[in-house]
């Protein structure tokens, strides 16, 4: 990731999220040269039910970003909308507490096989959920996969806001948060010879 690419987005999946908004740094995020993506189903885990916690702290984010963030819907998100608006049957019911339990990763995944980018520069997905990696892993156009607290760091060396690193941290014990992990899928290295993040001091 650097600090100017071409048409350069960041989408996170809901733990990041949730993670910034504990640490008082969603804020931040208008301040890098990059677009924010939310997609459907992440945004409704987030503040689909407003009791949960920070789920108003998000909403006054994304209201206050207005159109700076792209908030997009996916067909799982339909599909999952129309799901629970109708009247189900016991075995909709377990259908959709089953498709609901992955569909916020699996909705970002739909969104970038769309936008198909075109460098590990223009897309940053940013991860909590061990099963994102996985997701795309045999890809077949570049991405960069990062854990939220590589991505602090690396804004932080930009000098967007150096205190997030610590911000963060301030809030591992509410949350679990995974070390600092930076993975850049190639579309033209070979699917078995692909790696899985790895710790952004090693990253090449």
């Amino acid at each position: 990731m650097t600090p100017a690419s071409r048409e350069p987005i960041v989408i996170a999946d809901a733990g990041p999220i949730l993670r910034l908004a504990a640490a008082g740094l969603l804020p931040m995020l208008a301040r890098l040269n990059r677009r924010i993506v939310l997609v459907d189903r992440v945004e409704e885990e987030l503040v689909g039910d407003e009791s949960k916690p920070y789920a108003a702290d998000i909403r006054r984010w994304i209201d206050a970003e207005g159109d700076a963030l792209l908030r997009v819907p996916t067909i799982i998100g339909e599909g999952m909308a129309a799901l629970k608006a109708r009247t189900r049957t016991p075995e909709e019911d377990a259908r959709l507490k089953s498709g609901l339990r992955n569909s916020g990763e699996l909705a970002l995944r739909e969104f970038i096989d769309h936008w198909r980018p075109d460098s590990v520069s223009s897309a940053v997905v940013l991860y909590e959920d061990r099963k994102v990696p996985n997701l795309f892993l045999e890809v077949d156009y570049p991405v960069t996969l990062m854990t939220t607290r590589a991505f602090v760091r690396i804004i932080a060396s930009w000098g967007v806001s150096v205190d997030a690193p610590a911000a963060l941290d301030a809030v591992a014990a509410l949350y679990d948060l995974k070390p600092a992990m930076v993975g850049e899928i190639d579309p033209e290295t070979p699917v078995d010879l692909r790696r899985l993040p790895a710790p952004l001091d090693n990253a090449s």
